[in-house]
């Protein structure tokens, strides 16, 4: 029954209501189109950029840095998506202005107090015009897992939060209410929770405030 159902979504469903991977996807290559060079912040063991180095007409020098060593190490030997890496706190980055075209932060904001990202966006400002952040609506509590403590959320962030730091915004992953921590379904069984939740995304794109998930993005400049 399981596999019928997903067979039916997608022969019938996908394509009017893709997943959240595939959104992301097409965010991704809609917004780096015309870039060069990305800084990939808190990139983690595996980057949606992926998708995007997978063809080789796309010439895109990126570099993931990641505080957690185990990542990057895994990186290194399995996923091999960024052309350089560096182990260390995205807060010590130190990269000359315009260094990049364009920044990604997926999932990583909420992991740090509000005050010390704030503190720290004029200095992502100088090294890139583009940035680009995904984050959950507001607080969701997430423990520690993969031993590394830095998975804890230490914040939430809202669309008017965002707004006012420059950012525009729109919703992602589908109305909030259906997904608790860590991103879970919580219409069970999963699989026919994470249909539910990818039938709501079009409805929360232009409507960011009902969301799991904010996609802000900010240009300085025309890239």
């Amino acid at each position: 029954m399981r596999k019928l159902i997903k067979s039916i979504y997608r022969l019938s469903f996908k394509k009017i209501f893709p997943t959240t991977g595939e959104i992301i996807e097409s965010i991704l290559r809609k917004e780096l189109k015309d870039c060069k060079s990305v800084l990939d912040l808190g990139c983690g063991p595996s980057s949606p950029l992926k998708y995007l180095k997978k063809e080789p007409r796309l010439t895109l020098y990126s570099v993931g840095v990641d505080i957690f060593e185990p990542y990057i190490l895994k990186n290194l030997e399995e996923n091999k998506i960024h052309s350089e890496y560096i182990n260390t706190d995205i807060f010590k980055i130190d990269f000359p202005a315009n260094s990049f075209d364009c920044i990604l932060l997926i999932d990583v904001i909420e992991h740090f107090k509000k005050t010390d990202f704030q503190n720290f966006l004029p200095k992502l400002e100088k090294i890139a015009n583009k940035i680009i952040i995904i984050t959950p609506n507001g607080f969701i509590e997430q423990k520690t897992y993969d031993n590394n403590q830095n998975q804890i959320h230490l914040s939430g962030w809202t669309q008017k939060e965002m707004e006012k730091l420059g950012f525009k915004c729109n919703g992602l992953s589908g109305l909030k209410f259906l997904r608790g921590q860590e991103w879970e379904p919580k219409i069970k069984p999963a699989f026919i929770g994470d249909i539910i939740s990818n039938i709501t995304q079009k409805m929360t794109w232009n409507i960011p405030a009902l969301a799991y998930h904010l996609v802000c993005i900010k240009n300085n400049k025309q890239i």
